[in-house]
């Protein structure tokens, strides 16, 4: 093993103003570079989205086993090993399986003229899901946003309701609490603007009838349609607003619905699953790295999440390719892939088989990465760890990525004046993609993904994910083939397929190099943190801006000790770490003998901590998670606080036996004020301390 030491470490971070200058990442070599930049192929992937995009593949339906069944054979043809559908419960909670498959449903105009509204033979969308069966005839009348004055003034009693409003709603109010017998919704997915998508159909879903009620179901036409039939409806002129070749007189529409579904035991396949395999590991058998996407949504879904689903088959393609060419040897660590039911397979598994986490390196997700750009403006957010889990995965994700970007766009500098091609100075294009600039982000932590599975609390697995926004098409009939870019895939997958490459065979040796680009992006998030608490100065708030020095550096110290899980037992390796450790400790009294000079009054600033009673309370709690994941998850309690959702989820992560009340409250406060109310909202020790005391109560946390 090559000798290294802090001198090594320090020429290290150096040399990175060079590199970065080249146009390179430190973590790969330019013979790694070119050669993921050759074998990813965005092309291929897409074949695999287009295979996908055919089944509508909510929780349990059928569709969604036949996408399990495909990428199986899919992952055992591209070479992964003890390839397997690891299958999950997907129940009531009655303890009866909930799964639901729409065999087909049409929804007719009968009468004054014969028209076809809805067939899900075209697409799955136009009937919401767990719908039951049907076969009725009945008056159409409209209850306008579903309100109970407007269905009562409707008199929809054994009627079918035409409703602006989500299906679900619609449901709930005029069947079930009114004896209306079906619903007509038009809407858009994702709260969007009916004007910009006339002819979208969202993905929708009603709820299961009440206890002695019969199901009922919901046809989503869209909203061009809809308007055109509240206008027929409520008009009583002679009109052909349907285009149907003859005039008819408006006022009175009859309908049919005629619904054929197979919901529980009906389907011959219950619960739901996740499809696992593998490329085994020659050294590190406890350190996967876990490569992820999701199978489970609605029909079409190219972009959600297709595209990661794709993208990750072809990964595992290209390393097997690569190492059976020799051109890799086998990696050390294994590189474990899941393609699951999003969010529950995983929460599922680890609650499943506790303890497994403790195996995991590190989770690399890929959620919605193939958009075409150029297509309502969407960007690729990557998304950094929470602060509870700030990692030298961020430092890794975020040099590579920025390799992508800056060789992926075109800048006056370097192509202009500084002789570079142009537009890109290293183009990742697909074949058949766009030549498109790659329009990314690096954001702070979003968890609406897989990836929020992996860093929490109780399972600490750092995670590097990316999801495009904002998404015109997410949810919709319009998330499809069409939408997609073959570039953007191959570009995004290039991101997850380097990051793999490096964390496979990193050793001890490597430690240099990591300590440095961590401890150097630390250093930038420290400055944030400086300039956020200058600002509180000005607005004389002391303690707000003494807390996000204090929290900043022991976030930089939890990064740094990341890394010695690679570190090992290698003394020269972990010496580097406690290296970097110190000028993190000198870093952090520099700044706040900065806030000093800024503000005079405020000298030894981080020694002074005054507890009022409140805050005396909650220091003398301290929480723990109970052992066993699925009773801390079954007991886990959200109750309303005014947190932001991230926050609120961040007060679970921070809790690790050690910290008291009062520190979670303090490092997720300063979390929310290093990145400022937009993003974060704001967080008071009171909806900390009532958030962990009701998870006291319900047994999911104990007390030391």
């Amino acid at each position: 093993m090559k000798k290294f030491s802090f001198l090594n470490a320090a020429i290290v971070l150096f040399s990175l103003v060079t590199i970065t200058v080249a146009q390179s990442t430190p973590f790969l070599s330019e013979k790694e570079i070119n050669m993921l930049r050759n074998e990813i192929s965005g092309d291929r992937s897409f074949e695999h989205i287009r295979v996908l995009t055919q089944w509508h593949r909510n929780s349990g339906m059928e569709g969604y086993f036949k996408a399990m069944d495909y990428v199986a054979q899919a992952a055992k043809r591209n070479g992964l090993t003890d390839v397997k559908i690891i299958k999950q419960p997907y129940n009531d909670r009655n303890g009866n399986p909930r799964n639901y498959t729409a065999k087909s449903a049409e929804l007719w105009i009968t009468s004054p003229f014969e028209l076809k509204l809805a067939d899900i033979g075209d697409h799955a969308l136009y009937l919401s899901d767990n719908s039951r069966d049907a076969d009725v005839e009945a008056d159409l009348v409209w209850i306008g946003t579903a309100t109970d004055a407007e269905i009562r003034a409707a008199n929809v009693a054994g009627k079918i309701v035409l409703a602006n409003a989500n299906p679900g709603i619609a449901v709930a109010r005029a069947v079930y609490q009114h004896g209306a017998i079906g619903v007509i919704a038009y809407t858009t997915s994702e709260s969007k603007n009916m004007l910009d998508f006339p002819d979208q159909l969202p993905w929708t879903r009603i709820p299961a009838p009440p206890q002695g009620k019969k199901g009922s179901f919901a046809f989503s036409i869209s909203p061009r349609r809809g308007q055109t039939l509240r206008k027929a409806l409520q008009t009583n002129r002679e009109h052909d607003l349907f285009a149907v070749g003859k005039r008819t007189k408006g006022g009175k529409i009859t309908v049919k619905a005629k619904v054929d579904v197979d919901i529980g035991a009906e389907n011959k396949r219950t619960g739901t699953g996740m499809v696992e395999g593998w490329i085994k590991g020659t050294k590190y058998k406890d350190q996967q790295i876990v490569i992820t996407a999701h199978l489970q949504e609605e029909q079409g879904s190219a972009n959600d999440d297709g595209s990661g689903s794709g993208n990750i088959l072809e990964l595992a393609r290209v390393f097997n390719k690569l190492i059976k060419e020799g051109k890799i040897p086998p990696p050390k660590r294994d590189l474990r892939f899941w393609w699951t039911d999003e969010i529950y397979s995983e929460y599922r598994y680890l609650r499943d088989n506790q303890g497994e986490e403790t195996k995991m390196l590190a989770n690399l997700h890929q959620d919605m990465t193939g958009a075409k750009q150029s297509m309502g403006g969407r960007r690729q957010q990557l998304i950094f760890n929470p602060h509870s889990r700030t990692s030298y995965l961020d430092a890794l994700f975020e040099s590579v990525g920025r390799f992508v970007i800056q060789t992926n766009n075109s800048y006056i500098q370097s192509g202009r004046s500084g002789g570079y091609p142009r537009p890109f100075s290293q183009p990742i294009i697909a074949t058949r993609g766009t030549r498109e600039p790659y329009n990314a982000e690096f954001v702070p932590y979003f968890g609406s993904s897989d990836n929020l599975v992996f860093v929490e609390g109780k399972f600490g697995v750092p995670a590097a994910a990316m999801v495009n926004w904002d998404d015109y098409y997410i949810h919709s009939s319009d998330d499809d083939l069409d939408n997609l870019d073959q570039t953007q895939l191959q570009r995004n997958n290039f991101i997850i397929g380097a990051m793999a490459l490096y964390l496979a065979y990193a050793e001890a040796e490597d430690i240099p190099l990591l300590a440095a680009e961590t401890y150097a992006q630390g250093g930038q998030r420290m400055a944030n943190d400086l300039k956020m608490a200058l600002r509180m100065l000005r607005e004389k708030r002391l303690a707000d801006a003494s807390l996000l020095i204090e929290q900043g550096a022991l976030r930089e110290k939890r990064a740094l000790n990341s890394m010695r899980v690679i570190a090992g037992s290698n003394a020269e390796a972990n010496r580097v770490i406690d290296s970097y450790l110190q000028l993190v400790d000198k870093r952090e009294k520099s700044l706040y003998e900065e806030l000093a000079v800024v503000q005079v009054e405020i000298q030894n600033y981080s020694a002074v901590s005054i507890l009022g009673p409140k805050e005396a309370a909650a220091a003398k709690k301290i929480p723990y998670n109970v052992e066993s994941s699925e009773e801390y998850f079954s007991k886990r309690t959200r109750i309303r606080t005014n947190l932001h959702s991230i926050m609120r989820s961040e007060v679970f992560n921070f809790v690790d036996g050690k910290r008291s009340f009062y520190d979670i409250y303090k490092a997720v406060r300063a979390e929310s004020l290093s990145e400022g109310k937009f993003f974060y909202g704001t967080v008071t020790l009171d909806d900390v301390v009532r958030l962990l005391d009701a998870n006291v109560k319900s047994g999911a946390l104990k007390l030391r």
